[in-house]
C-alpha cells in the first residue's frame, strides 16, 4: 500500500453490483448455457427470432422466452469495453461485427473478417460470441 493513498472501498470497485451479477449468473444464467439441450434451443430459438418482432397490422408480438430473456439481459450488463455491436458497412447487405472501446470518442474496431447479409444474422453472431465469452469467463468451453 502506497502511504497516503487509501484503498478504494468497495462502493468506488462497485462490489455490491459486481457479487449481486455473479450469483444472478452462476444461479440462473449458467445453468441454462451449461445443458447441451438447453443452450441448444436458446441458441436456436435466438436465431428464429434475434431481434423479437413488434406487433402490427392486429398481430401480436413475437418475443422472447423467458430463459432466452434471461441470458440476453445478462449479455446486455457487460460493461462497454469489448462489448460487440453491429456496424453496417454496406446498407442493407452488409453487417460486421465491431468491438467497443468503451472511451468516448474512439472508433469501434470492425472485424472484417466475417460479413453478414443482415442485421438478423450480425445479431445472432455477437450472441453467439457473447455467450462464447460468458462461458470462458466462467471457465466453461
Amino acid at each position: 500500500m502506497i502511504p497516503n493513498i487509501p484503498e478504494k472501498t468497495g462502493i468506488q470497485e462497485n462490489r455490491g453490483h459486481t457479487l449481486t451479477d455473479d450469483f444472478i449468473t452462476r444461479t440462473y444464467v449458467l445453468p441454462l448455457l451449461t445443458d447441451p439441450e438447453s443452450k441448444a434451443r436458446l441458441v436456436a430459438e435466438h436465431k428464429n427470432n434475434p431481434i423479437g418482432v413488434p406487433g402490427k397490422a392486429g398481430k401480436a408480438a413475437v418475443g422472447h422466452s423467458e430463459d432466452l430473456i434471461r441470458v440476453i439481459d445478462k449479455l446486455r450488463r457487460q460493461p462497454m469495453p469489448g462489448k460487440y455491436v453491429r456496424v453496417c458497412v454496406n446498407p442493407h447487405e452488409g453487417y460486421c461485427i465491431g468491438i467497443v472501446s468503451g472511451v468516448r470518442g474512439q472508433p469501434v474496431e470492425i472485424l472484417r473478417d466475417e460479413t453478414y447479409p443482415s442485421e438478423d444474422a450480425c445479431e445472432h453472431a455477437i450472441f453467439v460470441r457473447r455467450v462464447a465469452n460468458l462461458l470462458a469467463a466462467y471457465g466453461f468451453d
